[in-house]
C-alpha cells in the first residue's frame, strides 16, 4: 500500500512551525515534500530546543520525512532555479510576511503562469489583506488576539498561554485540509488555486462556542480554570496524590446518581441543587467544595478505578512522560521510532489518523540542511555536477 497523497509533490518554503506542521501532515500522508532552506543557516528551527544527536528537537518534531534543498531565493539566479521547479510541482506552501514572495517575483500570479495546476498556500499571521496584514506575528500574538488566552487560566488570574503552540499548529492543520480540498477540486477543474490562511482567523474558528455564548447572552466569557461553562462536574479535581478529571455533560438522573453512589455520596444524588445539569452549573461552587472534600480522601488511581467501573467519563491528568507510557497511546502506536543513519532512532509522535487502505505516518527522519540539494536538482531539472558546483561557489545553493 501507499499513502493517500502518494504522487503529490510539495515545495515547502515555510519556516519554524505553522508551515512545517502543515507539510509534515502532507508528508505523513505520502506526499513528497521538498523543503527549501536558505544556504548556510536554513530554517531557524534548526537551532531551537535541546539536541538530539546532531539535530535539534524543535526541528525534528515537524520535519520528519522531508527532503531538504538549499536555495537562495533572494538572488536572481536562485529565483530562476525556483521558477524552473514550479512546473514539476503540485503544491507550494510558504509562511513569509505578506508581500515577501511578491518582492522575489514568486507570488501566485507569476507562478500560476508557469504551472496553472499549482495549489499555492500562504500562511501568515493576519492574512493577505486588512489593516494588520503586513504585521509580523508569532504564536502568542494570535493566541492573545484570537481570545483563547482570555479564557485560559483561573478566574481573576492573568491571561495564560496554553502549553502548546496552538496558533501555529491549528493554522498548519487548516492549511493541510485546504490543500487536499484544492487538490480534489483540481480533479474537476484542471486548475490549481491560491489559498490564503490567517493564523488569527484559525484561532477565531477554534473558539467554537465562546462566540455563540457571547452573542446569545451579551456577556463576555472569562476564564474558568478547567471547568466547563455549561456542564458540571466537568473539571479537574485533586485526589490526595495528584489531579484527575471528571466529565459529566448530561441531564440523565440515573447517570448522576450512579456517579454519586460511586463516590459514596448517595445523599447528594437527590439533592435538588444538583439533580439536573442546569442546577449543578448554577450551584457549581457548592458542588465543587463537596467533591473536593470527597476526592481528597483517596488516590487518583482509586477514583479512576471506581468511576471507570461505574461507566463515568474520567481520566488522569498526564504529564508528557505519562503520555508516552499510557497503555492506550502505546496500543495505538502514537509514539513511534524513526531510524536515523547517524543518530540511531528518534522517538516522535505518530499521525493521528488511520486509513483502511493506505499507509500513513512518519516516513523517515528530518533531513540535514541541504541533504538532497544535488539529487533533487539533478532528478527534476537535470542539472549537471559542474553546474551545481558553480551554483555552490556563488552560494546560490
Amino acid at each position: 500500500m501507499t499513502g493517500p497523497l502518494d504522487g503529490i509533490r510539495v515545495l515547502d518554503v515555510s519556516r519554524i512551525l505553522s508551515g512545517p506542521f502543515c507539510t509534515m501532515l502532507l508528508a505523513d500522508m505520502g506526499a513528497e515534500v521538498i523543503k527549501v532552506e536558505r544556504p548556510g543557516d536554513g530554517d531557524p528551527a534548526r537551532i531551537l530546543g535541546p539536541k538530539v544527536g546532531e539535530e535539534r528537537a524543535y526541528f525534528i518534531s515537524v520535519n520528519r520525512g522531508k527532503k531538504s534543498i538549499t536555495l537562495d531565493i533572494s538572488k536572481q539566479e536562485g529565483q530562476r532555479l525556483f521558477l524552473d521547479l514550479i512546473p514539476h510541482l503540485d503544491v507550494l506552501v510558504e509562511n513569509f510576511v505578506p508581500g515577501t514572495m511578491s518582492r522575489f517575483g514568486l507570488d501566485y500570479q507569476n507562478l500560476a503562469e508557469h504551472n496553472p495546476r499549482l495549489v499555492y498556500a500562504s500562511i501568515s499571521g493576519f492574512g493577505q489583506d486588512g489593516p494588520s496584514a503586513t504585521r509580523p506575528a508569532l504564536d502568542i500574538i494570535v493566541q492573545a488576539m484570537g481570545g483563547i488566552m482570555s479564557l485560559t487560566g483561573e478566574p481573576g488570574g492573568p491571561p495564560i498561554r496554553p502549553g502548546a503552540s496552538l496558533g501555529d499548529s491549528t493554522a498548519g492543520l487548516f492549511t493541510a485540509l485546504a490543500i487536499v480540498s484544492a487538490l480534489w477540486q483540481r480533479q474537476t477543474t484542471g486548475r490549481g488555486q491560491y489559498i490564503d490562511v490567517s493564523m488569527l482567523d484559525c484561532q477565531v474558528t477554534m473558539m467554537e462556542n465562546a462566540f455563540s455564548r457571547y452573542f446569545a447572552t451579551g456577556e463576555v466569557p472569562g476564564p474558568l480554570g478547567s471547568r466547563h461553562p455549561a456542564a458540571a462536574p466537568f473539571q479537574a479535581f485533586r485526589a490526595f496524590d495528584k489531579y484527575f478529571v471528571v466529565a459529566l455533560i448530561t441531564d440523565d438522573t440515573n447517570t448522576w446518581q450512579r456517579f454519586c453512589h460511586a463516590i459514596e455520596r448517595p445523599d447528594i444524588g437527590n439533592d435538588e441543587r444538583f439533580i439536573t445539569n442546569t442546577n449543578r452549573v448554577k450551584h457549581l461552587d457548592t458542588l465543587t467544595e463537596i467533591l473536593n472534600s470527597v476526592f481528597a480522601k483517596e488516590s487518583a488511581a482509586h477514583w479512576l478505578s471506581v468511576l471507570t467501573a461505574a461507566d463515568i467519563p474520567c481520566g488522569p491528568v498526564n504529564d508528557i512522560k505519562a503520555v508516552t507510557e499510557d497503555p492506550q497511546i502505546r496500543h495505538r502506536g502514537m509514539m513511534t521510532a524513526i531510524p536515523h543513519p547517524s543518530d540511531g532512532a528518534w522517538q516522535v509522535e505518530n499521525t493521528p489518523f488511520r486509513f483502511s487502505d493506505a499507509i500513513t505516518g512518519p516516513t523517515g527522519p528530518s533531513p540535514k540542511l541541504g541533504e538532497h540539494t544535488r539529487s533533487v536538482l539533478e532528478e527534476i531539472l537535470g542539472l549537471s555536477k559542474p553546474k551545481m558546483d558553480s551554483l555552490k561557489e556563488k552560494n546560490i545553493i
